[in-house]
C-alpha cells in the first residue's frame, strides 16, 4: 500500500475544521478503511492520505475548500459494501451526519442525512404506515437518495427508483459551494426537486450516481408510500434463522418457476400491468438458496433441490392487501395469470416459516448480502441495466449464453445460467443482471473480466444502451454511439470542479 502522507500544513487545517478526535492519518486506521469489498481483483485498494469525519454541512464546506486550496483530492462516503477511489486523498467519511431530520406524514416525505441506514429509516416509517424504496444494496445502506448507485430495490415495483424519490436536497459542490435544490432552496421546504428555473437533477447525476465525483450531499428528502403491512411487524428469532413462524395477514409470499422464458416474461408482464404485486424479482435459484440456507452447505443443498424442482426461470413475487377482500382480488387474480402462462409454485417456500422470513428479508431488503456474500456469490451488474423489460431480458440472455461456456469450463458455479429480472414501477421498466457463482480456482476473476469485455461489446453491437457500473474511461466505449455524451459529462465535471478534487474514477475526470 502506498504511504502518501499530508504535509503537516494542510493536516492542521483540516484537523482546525474537526477537531483532532475527528480526522486520523495513523496507518492502522488508513488500513481498516482500505477494504474495496470486489469480488475479483485487488481486496484492498492503497491507503487514503487520511480519514475525516465531519459532523455539519459547514465542515464538509470547510473541508472541501481547504482540499481545493491544498491541491488534495478527497471521496465522500456514508455506508456501503466497500471504499471507492485512489490512494492518496481524503476520505471523507459522513458517518457523523447521522440524523432522521424530519418524517412528514401528511406530504409523505423523509428527510435525512447520509449516515441514516435503510433499516433506521424503514422502522421509523413502518410504525406511521409508511415505506419507501429501500435500495437493493440492503437495510444497512444509506437512506440518502443521492448515495443511492443506480437507486433500484427490491420493492420497486411500487416504489419505483431514485430519480422519481428524490425531492429537496443540500449539496456541497466540488468546489465548496452549498446549493440547496428543488424547493428548499426557494421556500425551505423539500416537497419538490426541481426549479425554480431549470433542474440541476440531470447534473447532479444520470443512469447511476457520480459516487462521490460531484461533491457532497450533505442531506436530501425522499418520497414516501403507504404501507398495509402489519404494524407492528411479528418477527421471532434472530439473523440468519427465520424472523417469522408465519404468514402476517393479508400477505402472501410464493416463487413460481415456468417453462421458458418466454412465459416467465409473459407472466410478469401481466402480473405488473394489473398491478396486484408488492414486489416481484426474478430470483434464480441459487439466489433463493442463498436466503434460505444458513450456512454454505444448506446453501448448496437447497440450490440443487430448486434446480431438481423447477420448470425453469422464475420470479418471487409479494401481494399484500389493503383490505381482506382487496387481498382475495389479487390473489385469485395472480392464481389466473400463473395459471394461463403455465407457472408452478416451488412447494418448499410455501412453508409458512419459509416464506414467512422470505417475505420479511425482501421487504427489509437483507437479501443482496447473503447473495453476494455467500457461497461465492456476486452479481453482474455491469452486464444489466433500468430500460425497457424486454430488452433487458435480450441483453442478459445473451451473457448468459458466455457465462455457460465458463461454467462447462468448471470455472463457474452452475446454476442452469440464472440471471435476475423484475420490473420496476409495475413495468413501466424492467431491470437485469447477471448473476455469477464462483466455483473453487483463481479462473474466476478471469471468467468475470471476459464476461464483461463481451456483454459491453454485446450492448453496443445490440444497441441495448448504456449498462450500469459504467464509469470514467468506460463511457469513451460508449458515448460514440450515444450521442456523444460522454463529452457532455466531462464539461459538466469541468464547471464544478476546476481543480479535479472530487476523486472522478466513479463518474467521469474532467481533465484533457
Amino acid at each position: 500500500m502506498s504511504e502518501e502522507r499530508l504535509n503537516k500544513e494542510a493536516y492542521r487545517a483540516l484537523e482546525d475544521v474537526v477537531g483532532p478526535d475527528y480526522i486520523s492519518d495513523a496507518p492502522a486506521v488508513l488500513d481498516s478503511y482500505a477494504y474495496s469489498g470486489k469480488g475479483s481483483g485487488e481486496l484492498f485498494n492503497p491507503r487514503f492520505a487520511a480519514i475525516i469525519l465531519p459532523k455539519e454541512t459547514t465542515e464538509v464546506q470547510a473541508i472541501v475548500r481547504l482540499c481545493n486550496k491544498y491541491g488534495l483530492q478527497y471521496k465522500a462516503a456514508s455506508t456501503g459494501w466497500g471504499s471507492r477511489g485512489s490512494g492518496g486523498m481524503i476520505w471523507i467519511d459522513l458517518r457523523r451526519m447521522n440524523r432522521i431530520i424530519e418524517i412528514n406524514e401528511k406530504n409523505m416525505y423523509a428527510v435525512v442525512e447520509p449516515y441514516v441506514i435503510g433499516g433506521q429509516l424503514q422502522a421509523e416509517l413502518m410504525k406511521r404506515g409508511l415505506n419507501y424504496n429501500v435500495i437493493g444494496a440492503g437495510a444497512n445502506c444509506s437512506a440518502l437518495p443521492y448515495a443511492a448507485h443506480y437507486g433500484g430495490g427490491h420493492m420497486s415495483e411500487t416504489t419505483s427508483l431514485r430519480e422519481r424519490n428524490i425531492l429537496g436536497a443540500e449539496w456541497v459542490t466540488p468546489d465548496g459551494e452549498i446549493i440547496r435544490m428543488g424547493s428548499l432552496g426557494s421556500i425551505g421546504e423539500w416537497f419538490c426537486a426541481d426549479g425554480p428555473g431549470p433542474s440541476l437533477r440531470g447534473l447532479t447525476l444520470g443512469t447511476t450516481s457520480p459516487m462521490g465525483a460531484m461533491g457532497v450531499f450533505t442531506k436530501a428528502a425522499t418520497k414516501l408510500y403507504p404501507w398495509s403491512g402489519p404494524i407492528p411487524y411479528p418477527l421471532e428469532g434472530h439473523s440468519p434463522c427465520y424472523y417469522t413462524n408465519e404468514m402476517p395477514p393479508n400477505c402472501l409470499y410464493r416463487y413460481y418457476s415456468f417453462p421458458t422464458a418466454e412465459d416467465m416474461s409473459e407472466a410478469q408482464r401481466r402480473i405488473s400491468e394489473n398491478e396486484i404485486a408488492y414486489e416481484i424479482m426474478g430470483f434464480t435459484a441459487a439466489m433463493m438458496a442463498s436466503n434460505i440456507g444458513t450456512n454454505n452447505e444448506e446453501d448448496y443443498a437447497y440450490c440443487e433441490q430448486f434446480l431438481k424442482e423447477m420448470q425453469g426461470p422464475g420470479f418471487q413475487v409479494i401481494i399484500i392487501g389493503n383490505s381482506p377482500r382487496d387481498f382475495e382480488f389479487k390473489k385469485k387474480l395472480l392464481e389466473r395469470i400463473i395459471e394461463d402462462t403455465k407457472g408452478e409454485s416451488l412447494k418448499a417456500v410455501e412453508d409458512p416459516k419459509i416464506a414467512g422470513g422470505m417475505l420479511w428479508r425482501s421487504i427489509r431488503i437483507t437479501a443482496s448480502t447473503r447473495e453476494c456474500f455467500r457461497a461465492g456469490g456476486a452479481f453482474g451488474v455491469v452486464l444489466g441495466g433500468s430500460h425497457p423489460y424486454n430488452e433487458e431480458i435480450r441483453f442478459v440472455r445473451q451473457v448468459v449464453e458466455i457465462k455457460k461456456e465458463w461454467i462447462k469450463k468448471g470455472v463457474l458455479r452452475d446454476d442452469h445460467g440464472g440471471y435476475l429480472t423484475w420490473t420496476h414501477e409495475h413495468g413501466h421498466l424492467g431491470h437485469a443482471e447477471t448473476l455469477f457463482q464462483f466455483a473453487k480456482g483463481p479462473e474466476a476473476g478471469e471468467a468475470v473480466k471476459d464476461m464483461i469485455q463481451k456483454g459491453l461489446q454485446i450492448a453496443i453491437d445490440s444497441h441495448y444502451g448504456v449498462t450500469l457500473m459504467v464509469a470514467d474511461e468506460l463511457h469513451y466505449l460508449f458515448g460514440p454511439h450515444t450521442c456523444n455524451y460522454h463529452l457532455w459529462m466531462k464539461k459538466i465535471k469541468q464547471a464544478f470542479d476546476p481543480n479535479e478534487a472530487a476523486e472522478p474514477s466513479g463518474f467521469i475526470s474532467g481533465k484533457n
